[in-house]
């Protein structure tokens, strides 16, 4: 089966995620986004995959996208490194 993956991450760990999924021949449609709790800007991927390929692109976003600490009212928070939705697809196609 056909799957679509969305990882959100953090804009400063786009570009390292994006070059190791193109390392490994991955294509990814890169969106700017913005939300979760602290409102900072993320960056939005969406990779179109088969079923056989989700665990090898989970692996390239966990070892590109680092966890961070930001600064709330008095206390700093940790964000996660990504965050990562995979989808059913009933078709996808590359025109």
């Amino acid at each position: 089966m056909k799957k679509l993956i969305i990882a959100v991450v953090q804009n400063e760990d786009a570009d390292n995620v994006v070059d190791a999924l193109l390392e490994d021949e991955f294509r990814a449609t890169r969106l700017a986004s913005t939300g979760g709790f602290l409102r900072r800007g993320n960056t939005t991927l969406m990779v179109g995959a088969d079923e056989g390929q989700i665990d090898r692109i989970l692996d390239l976003v966990r070892s590109n996208a680092r966890s961070s600490n930001a600064p709330a009212e008095g206390s700093e928070i940790q964000s996660a490194a990504a965050t990562v939705f995979v989808l059913d697809l009933e078709d996808y196609q590359r025109l």
